[in-house]
C-alpha cells in the first residue's frame, strides 16, 4: 500500500495538500471522492520517510509522544490544545519540534492521520489508520488509549529481550577476549621456548601456532571473505532471492525459528486486536497487519486474505490452514465471531503468545550460556593439553641427554 500526495479542496474551502494511503492511484482517487472532496493537482507517490541511511539517532521518541498524548485526550482536552501542553513540557529540541510541527498542521486545516502518515517510518505501520478510525467515529481519545498501550507491550517485549541478551553477550564477549588473548600472546610465546631450544615442535603445537599466526595477521581475511561470498551470492542468485532464502533458513533453524515465527505472530494477532476492536473495515484490517509482518516467507502466507474475505469467508476460515498461526487460535476465533468478541478474543490470543514467546526465549538464553562456557572450556582445554604434551616432550628430552 502506497502513500499518494494530492492537492485537493473541499466544497467552498481553499485547495490544501493531503495524503492519502491506497493500494493504487485509481483508489486514492476514489478515497478522495467518497470525502467529497475535490482534486485539483496529483504530486505522484510519496515515499515513506526513514528510508535515508543515517548514523544519527533520531532523538524523536513516538511512544512517549502517546503516553503524554492519551491522559490529555482522555479529559476532553482539544487535541490542539494537547499538542501545545505537550510541546511546552518538553526539554528535547527536536521533540519539541515534531511535536509543533503536528500542531502547526493542524493550524492549517489537515487531519491528525494525515500529519501521522506524513512522518513516514517514525510511527509504526498501523497508528495512522487507527488513528483516521478514531476521527471518523469520534473515538479519538479511546483509540489514543488503546495505542499507548499497544506500544507499551510491544516496548516491554523489546526490552525485555534487550536486558535478556546482556548477560549472554557479555560471556560471548569474555570468551571471544579470551580465546584471542591465548592465541595471540600465549602459545607465541611457549613458541619461542622450543626456538630458542632449536628443538621441533610437536604437531599438537605446530596447530596451535598456526591457528595463533592466521589470528595476528590474517584476521581481516574473514569479514572480507564472508562480504565477498555475500556479494557473489547476490550476483548469481539475486537480492530478493537472497533475502528469501536467508529468512528461510532463518526460520528453520530448531531454537531460533520457532521464536522469530512467534514474534511475528504477535506483533500480526496484536496488530488484528487492536484494528478489530475499533472498528476498522476487516479488508483493510488484513492488508495493515499484513504489512507488520517483516519475514517475507511468513508474510507470503498471509497475502490471500484478502481475496478469501472478499469472497465471503470468515477470518477464522480465512485464516484457517496458516502453519504459522498458533494451534488454537482458530477455534478460539471462531468462538469469538460467535460471540461477538473478535478483538477481545485475538488480545487475548495475542498476551498469552507473548508470554510464551518470553518462556522460549528464556529456554534459548538458559542453553546459549552454558553453551558459551563449554566452548571456552574446549578451547582451554586444547591449549592446556598440547602445552602439556610439548612440556612432557621437553622433559623427556632434558632426562635422556648426556649425564654429567
Amino acid at each position: 500500500m502506497g502513500l499518494y500526495k494530492y492537492l485537493a479542496a473541499a466544497q467552498g474551502e481553499p485547495p490544501q495538500e493531503m495524503l492519502i494511503e491506497a493500494d493504487s492511484p485509481k483508489e486514492a482517487l476514489d478515497k478522495l471522492r467518497s470525502r467529497r472532496v475535490l482534486p485539483v493537482r496529483f504530486y505522484g507517490e510519496v515515499s515513506v520517510g526513514g528510508e535515508r541511511f543515517s548514523l544519527r539517532r533520531s532523538k524523536i521518541n513516538t511512544y512517549e509522544f502517546t503516553r503524554q498524548l492519551a491522559p490529555l485526550l482522555d479529559s476532553f482536552i482539544p487535541l490542539e490544545k494537547a499538542l501545545g501542553i505537550i510541546a511546552e513540557s518538553t526539554e528535547e529540541p527536536e521533540q519539541k519540534n515534531f511535536v509543533n510541527s503536528l500542531r502547526q498542521g493542524l493550524h492549517e486545516g489537515k487531519k491528525f492521520s494525515e500529519l501521522v502518515r506524513s512522518h513516514g517510518a517514525l510511527f509504526p505501520g498501523y497508528y495512522a489508520n487507527l488513528i483516521e478510525s478514531g476521527e471518523e467515529t469520534g473515538c479519538l481519545p479511546e483509540v489514543v488509549e488503546q495505542l499507548y498501550k499497544f506500544m507499551g507491550e510491544s516496548k516491554e517485549l523489546k526490552d525485555f529481550i534487550i536486558s535478556s541478551s546482556i548477560y549472554p553477550l557479555a560471556i560471548l564477549t569474555v570468551t571471544f577476549l579470551v580465546t584471542i588473548l591465548l592465541f595471540t600472546v600465549f602459545v607465541p610465546r611457549f613458541a619461542k621456548i622450543f626456538q630458542d631450544m632449536g628443538r621441533a615442535m610437536p604437531p599438537s603445537m605446530n596447530f596451535l601456532l598456526g591457528i595463533s599466526s592466521f589470528a595476528s595477521w590474517a584476521w581481516w581475511l574473514l569479514p572480507l571473505l564472508a562480504f565477498a561470498g555475500w556479494l557473489l551470492l547476490k550476483h548469481f542468485i539475486g537480492e530478493e532471492n537472497l533475502k528469501l532464502k536467508f529468512n528461510k533458513f532463518m526460520i528453520s533453524l530448531p531454537l531460533l525459528g520457532p521464536i522469530i515465527i512467534s514474534l511475528e505472530m504477535c506483533k500480526y494477532i496484536r496488530t488484528l486486536s487492536i484494528l478489530i476492536a475499533n472498528h476498522v473495515e476487516i479488508i483493510r484490517t488484513v492488508k495493515i497487519s499484513g504489512r507488520i509482518i517483516r519475514n517475507p516467507i511468513i508474510a507470503k502466507t498471509f497475502a490471500d486474505l484478502g481475496r478469501k474475505l472478499k469472497g465471503g469467508a470468515k477470518l477464522s476460515a480465512a485464516l484457517a490452514g496458516n502453519r504459522y498461526l498458533p494451534s488454537g487460535l482458530v477455534p478460539m476465533l471462531r468462538v469469538g465471531e460467535e460471540s461477538g468478541t473478535v478483538g477481545e478474543m485475538l488480545s487475548r490470543i495475542a498476551t498469552h503468545l507473548e508470554n510464551d514467546t518470553r518462556q522460549k526465549i528464556r529456554r534459548l538464553l538458559s542453553l546459549f550460556e552454558p553453551a558459551v562456557i563449554i566452548f571456552l572450556a574446549l578451547v582451554v582445554l586444547v591449549v592446556v593439553v598440547s602445552i602439556f604434551v610439548a612440556m612432557m616432550e621437553i622433559n623427556s628430552i632434558n632426562q635422556g641427554g648426556p649425564k654429567i
